[in-house]
């Protein structure tokens, strides 16, 4: 019984020498009385621990992502005024007197305006497509029929 639990006892020693070294990166045998050999690097072993490093730096160097804005805080007087004259189609059918675009509501991506004329004045539906604002419809009818219900009755009316 003593016998085998030497073998026991050196088995464990060799099991525990071989997870040190596994955790330390050194191989240190009972056989050769403590001495540390030179570490051996094999190719497998760089390009193993090679991998990790790059993608740790590659995280590090990663550009954050772009900050989201605020597409109604461009929605402005001027700004919807300035898109209205761009698009000729819609400038040319509209009549708006000098008061130019007024109560102007946004929840993006649609802004809604109000102007007036000498004859009964109206409405201009505005989105934006790839952060420029665009004129959809104007004029006294319903303008906002492809506009979320959700969001029609915050700026439609």
């Amino acid at each position: 019984m003593s016998s085998l639990r030497r073998v026991v006892g050196a088995a464990a020693i060799v099991a525990a020498a071989a997870i040190l070294s596994a955790c330390t990166g050194q191989q240190d045998s009972p056989s050769n009385g403590g001495a540390t050999p030179a570490p051996t690097t094999t190719p497998a072993a760089t390009t193993a621990a090679a991998a990790p490093v790059q993608a740790t730096t590659s995280a590090q160097v990663a550009k954050p992502a772009p900050a989201k804005v605020n597409a109604c805080a461009s929605a402005t007087k001027a700004t919807l005024e300035a898109a209205l004259k761009a698009d000729e189609k819609a400038s040319g059918a509209l009549v708006i007197d000098g008061k130019g675009l007024q109560r102007i509501k946004c929840v993006a991506p649609w802004a809604f305006a109000h102007f007036s004329n000498d004859i009964d004045g109206g409405s201009v539906l505005f989105t934006q497509r790839n952060g420029t604002w665009v004129p959809v419809g104007g004029g006294t009818g319903e303008l906002c029929e492809k506009v979320p219900a959700a969001i029609a009755q915050q700026i439609c009316y």
